[in-house]
This record gives structure tokens, sequence and C-alpha cells, in this order.
């Protein structure tokens, strides 16, 4: 898909490449994948590399992502950022706080938004009831944590795992909670890319 005259990955790659820090940028495609090259300009940056090896589950292609960067020299204790590609308003300044933050922790954790709205459950199109917010987050990208436990924990966790710090937890870890911006979502629903669209075009934005 293209927004702003780019497509999705582009303007999340424009992000990543922008933090000095990371040493290298691993983009993971499905392994059949023909449209990347065609669609995306990649930055001349030589950090970043491309790998078909994405699995049938977000679980699947992250533990793929994790083999190739310790194929291609990475060191199990290395701190490894995974982030949705389809996250594509992330911020250089958030990710830098995510670093910091993380770079002092004995676990690693993830850009969060505690949850402002009233929750509802659902049944039948109706609401059943009506939960608790109180001490819940919104899990955002990137979650941040040392490779090697990483794939440790999504081997024992198995595929049915959503994100990162999931996996963590289902090894009995904490993951820390960075607060996130509320700009950072994932692109889901048709909507979500005309905001999108005109969050990347607002004169604010002009820089990426």
């Amino acid at each position: 898909m293209t927004i702003a005259g780019r497509a999705v990955v582009a303007h999340t790659l424009a992000a990543l490449t922008a933090v000095d820090r990371l040493q290298s940028i691993l983009v993971v495609l499905a392994p059949d994948d023909d449209t990347f090259e065609r669609c995306v300009s990649v930055p001349s940056d030589g950090r970043i590399r491309v790998v078909r090896s994405g699995g049938s589950t977000r679980a699947r292609t992250v533990v793929n992502g994790l083999a190739a960067l310790i194929g291609q020299g990475a060191d199990p204790d290395d701190w490894v950022l995974v982030h949705d590609a389809a996250r594509c308003l992330i911020r250089t300044e958030w990710i830098d706080q995510l670093i910091d933050a993380c770079s002092v922790d004995p676990v690693g954790g993830l850009l969060a938004l505690p949850v402002a709205d009233t929750l509802k459950a659902e049944a039948a199109g109706r609401v059943a009831s009506t939960l608790d917010r109180r001490a819940t987050w919104q899990a955002q990208t990137p979650q941040m944590f040392r490779i090697g436990a990483l794939a440790g924990a999504l081997a024992a966790s198995g595929d049915a795992v959503t994100d990162e710090a999931g996996a963590m937890e289902a090894v009995g870890l904490q993951p820390l909670l960075v607060p996130g911006a509320l700009e950072n979502f994932k692109l889901t629903y048709p909507s979500d890319f005309a905001l999108a669209e005109r969050l990347l075009t607002a004169p604010a934005r002009s820089d990426r």
C-alpha cells in the first residue's frame, strides 16, 4: 500500500534508518514476496538487509528473523528491536526513548499506551460486561529484548503469542512498559490509511 507518496514500509524504514544506534535493520518478507524491490525505494543505507524467511504467524516470522540475525553475526546477548512495518508513523525519538529505557533493564520492554477508553466485552453484538481498564496498557512496537532470550521465549511459548512481550511473559518475565504515543498506531482498518495520510503530510512531519 502507498500513502503520502511512498509505500508504507518505506516510511517505516526512513524512521529506522535515522536511528544511528541501530547497527543492522532486517526486513523479513514472505518467501514468495516479489513486490518489495519494485514498490520500495530502499534508503541507501548499508545497514538494511532483506531476507525472505517470513512464517505463517508473527511469532514464526520473528523466530526466523532472529535466526537470520545470528547467521549474519549477531550475538545472542545483543539487543533486538522488533517493529511492525505497518506502524509507519513511528518517530526516531520514540525509538531512542525505548532504547534508553531498556538498555539498562534486565529484561527489556516495549512502547505502550495506558488505556484511556472504557472497555466492553462483547457477546453476539451486544455488551456482555464492562472491563476494568485500570493498570491496562495497549501494546505497541518496537519491542526490545536480547536476541537469545527472545528466541528462547518464543520457542517455549509457541506460535499463538501475538507479540514478543507476550512470549517473555509466558516464561515468567515482566517486560518494562515505556510510554509511547497515540500516533504510533498500526494500520489495520481502511480509515487508518486515511488518517496516516493526513498525519504524514502534515507540516510538522515534513522532515519525513
